[in-house]
């Protein structure tokens, strides 16, 4: 009688899901002494995986799953809702998670939806976990959203974040401001995050306008910590010290500024210039109604999935990746005295 994956697994002490993991390679999240228990009963028991069964169980689930950074943030649901469209016409199903940019929760993500065999994924990564990723990409066609990874060879769909930038300082200093300030959430790990602080000292130097680091604020996304930072930014007696235009690095960041600048009895754009990047619903309708500039969102889920549609029917070979590259674009608003 041959031995199957559920007796491996009861006598290594194992769910049959963690001894399917470690057949597909997949040790990540593994221990050393787990990995070498299901190691030493596959040995004991001379287990020899059904090839027929694992193409049985293997087969297209019509299942793709899609990991995003914050579910909360408008950006995402605009991504989410080009994905799913485009998926659910091509006749799949989606699995969606919210990873709260928090590593250990998007690896334990990446997990879940392997065990579940989804025969796509579709990731707006926190970029701490490319190995792992880099590893599931062998067997199961990833496709990165608004997040590259250069050290993995894998298919991506994001914005030129450097020209949105340029365009945003660009369009301040035509309207006269030299002190522009910028807020950013932690970028470390975060490329495009990266790529938007990058830029933004690119552009001032582009036009003469000296860096200060005093200016470049990192925050988190909370309305008590950016209206603290906005204080210590614009609270000082001395008008020199003080910024005249703030460039905020995502939609979230522009709201919280917004509001806060509001509580601090200032107005946009007469004392502070605002200019965020990514658009949302109500940009446009608060007074002022807000420069942003704008990423064509909805079409960068759509292009995502049918990018990922065609990996998941075969179109791997040639394996070079594709990356596809979205422009923004300046919307003119009244928030930077336009």
């Amino acid at each position: 009688m041959s031995v199957t994956i559920a007796e491996v697994a009861r006598i290594a002490g194992v769910s049959k899901s963690t001894v399917s993991r470690y057949l597909n390679g997949f040790y990540d999240h593994m221990g050393a002494d787990t990995k070498e228990r299901i190691a030493q009963v596959i040995a004991e028991l001379d287990y020899r995986p059904n090839a027929l069964a694992r193409s049985l169980k293997q087969k297209r689930t019509h299942t793709v799953g899609a990991i995003v950074a914050n579910i909360l943030n408008p950006f995402s649901t605009s991504i989410i809702r080009g994905i799913e469209d485009t998926l659910q016409e091509a006749g799949f199903n989606l699995i969606l998670c919210n990873a709260d940019d928090d590593p250990a929760k998007e690896r334990d993500y990446v997990n879940m939806l392997v065990d579940k065999q989804i025969d796509g994924l579709i990731i707006n990564t926190t970029g701490c976990n490319n190995e792992l990723i880099a590893q599931v990409n062998q067997t199961i066609p990833i496709v990165l959203i608004d997040r590259k990874a250069s050290d993995i060879d894998i298919d991506t769909v994001t914005v030129d974040s450097a020209r949105g930038v340029r365009q945003a300082v660009d369009h301040m200093v035509s309207l006269g401001h030299a002190g522009i300030a910028m807020l950013t959430l932690p970028y470390d790990h975060v490329s495009p995050r990266l790529e938007r602080v990058q830029a933004y000292q690119t552009a001032l130097a582009a036009h003469g306008i000296p860096f200060r680091e005093d200016w470049l604020v990192q925050t988190s996304i909370e309305e008590d910590a950016i209206l603290s930072k906005l204080q210590a930014l614009l609270g000082g007696e001395a008008i020199a010290d003080k910024p005249t235009s703030i460039f905020c690095a995502n939609n979230m960041i522009t709201m919280s500024v917004v509001k806060a600048i509001k509580q601090m009895g200032l107005t946009i754009p007469d004392e502070i210039a605002v200019l965020g990047f990514d658009d949302w619903e109500w940009a446009q309708l608060i007074d002022p109604p807000v420069t942003v500039v704008a990423q064509p969102v909805y079409d960068m889920g759509n292009k995502a999935a049918a990018l990922l549609i065609k990996r998941m029917k075969g179109g791997r070979s040639p394996k070079k990746p594709i990356t596809i590259l979205f422009e923004p674009q300046l919307l003119k608003r009244k928030s930077c005295g336009e």
